[in-house]
C-alpha cells in the first residue's frame, strides 16, 4: 500500500477500494479492506457502510447486511436515508417483505423519512405478493408523512388491482384519480386497456384508447399489438379487426408480428374476404406476406 512509501491512506482511499471490489463483486476483498480501515487508526464512514451493505445485499447475504448494519449503529455512524433505501429496495427485489418494511419501520424511527422510490418498492412487492390491502396501507401512510405518491406509484397499484386484484376497483381507483385531477401516465391507460381486452370488455378498451389520445399521450405500435394479440387469444378477431383499421386510421404502419396474428385468426373463423383483403395490404406494404 501507499504506506510503505511514507503516505498513509486516507478513508477516502479505502472507500474507493472497497468500491471497487464490491462493484466486481470481490466480496471477501471487500471485507478485508473494510477490516483494515481500524488497523490504521481510521473509521469508516456511512459511505463504507452502505457500499458494502449494498453489495451484501445484491448477493443475497442478509446476515451480514444486518450484522453491518448493527454494527454501524453501535459505531455511533448515522445513517442516512440513502443507506435504508439501498438495503429496502435490495430486499424488495428479493422478495424479503418481513425484512424490508423492519428496515422501514426502523428509517422512520430514527426520523428518517422515506421517499417515493422506497415506499414504491415496498408496494410493488406487495402486489407481486398478492397482499393488496397491504400495498394501498403503505399508499396511505405516504398521505399521512405528506409525501404526494406519484405516478409511479400509482402505475404499481392499477398494474396490481388488474393483475392480481379486481378489475372493477382498478377502474374505481382510475376513476377516483381522474375526479381529482391526479395526472396519470401512459403505463395506467395501457393497464387497463390490455385488461379490459383480457376479459373482453372491447367497449371500455376503445374508451380508454380514446381518452389517450384526447389526453395527447402518442398510441404505439406496441400499444395496438398488445391489445390486439389479446383480442384474438378470446377469439374476438371482430373487435380486433376494429382496432387494426383504427390503428391504420390514426397513420401507423402495419408490422409482421400484427399481420401474422390477424392472419392466423382469419383463418381459424373461416373470414377469409377479411384474410384476402390484409394479404393485398401486405403486399401493397411491401411484406411478404409467406
Amino acid at each position: 500500500m501507499a504506506m510503505m512509501k511514507g503516505i498513509s491512506p486516507t478513508i477516502v482511499t479505502f472507500n474507493s477500494l472497497i468500491y471497487g471490489f464490491c462493484k466486481t463483486r470481490k466480496l471477501s476483498d471487500a471485507r478485508k479492506w473494510f477490516n483494515n480501515i481500524k488497523m490504521q487508526g481510521l473509521v469508516p464512514t456511512v459511505v463504507t457502510y452502505t457500499t458494502l451493505m449494498n453489495a451484501f445485499c445484491e448477493e443475497g447475504n442478509l446476515e451480514a447486511t444486518f450484522e453491518l448494519l448493527e454494527e454501524m449503529e453501535a459505531s455511533s455512524v448515522q445513517a442516512t436515508r440513502v443507506t435504508y433505501t439501498v438495503v429496502m429496495k435490495r430486499l424488495c427485489k428479493q422478495g424479503k417483505l418481513e425484512e424490508s418494511t423492519w428496515v422501514l419501520r426502523n428509517m422512520i424511527a430514527k426520523g428518517l423519512l422515506p421517499d417515493q422510490t422506497s415506499y414504491n418498492a415496498l408496494i410493488q412487492r406487495f402486489c407481486k405478493a398478492r397482499y393488496m390491502k397491504r400495498a394501498f396501507q403503505l399508499h396511505d401512510e405516504m398521505l399521512l408523512h405528506n409525501l404526494q405518491p406519484n405516478h409511479i406509484t400509482y402505475n404499481i397499484l392499477i398494474n396490481g388491482l388488474c393483475v392480481y386484484g379486481d378489475l372493477k376497483d382498478a377502474d374505481k381507483l382510475f376513476s377516483s384519480l381522474k375526479d381529482q385531477n391526479v395526472r396519470l401516465s401512459k403505463v395506467a391507460y395501457t393497464t387497463l386497456v390490455k385488461a379490459h381486452c383480457a376479459k373482453g370488455d372491447v367497449r371500455k378498451a376503445m374508451v380508454l384508447f380514446n381518452q389517450m389520445n384526447e389526453m395527447g399521450f402518442e398510441i404505439s405500435i406496441r400499444d395496438y399489438s398488445a391489445v390486439i394479440n389479446r383480442l384474438c387469444k378470446r377469439d374476438l378477431v371482430d373487435d380486433a379487426k376494429l382496432f387494426l383499421q383504427l390503428m391504420l386510421v390514426d397513420g401507423i404502419s402495419l408490422d409482421q408480428q400484427i399481420c401474422s396474428v390477424m392472419l392466423h385468426s382469419f383463418d381459424q373463423i373461416g373470414d377469409f374476404s377479411s384474410r384476402f383483403q390484409l394479404y393485398a395490404l401486405m403486399i401493397k406494404c411491401g411484406f411478404n406476406p409467406g
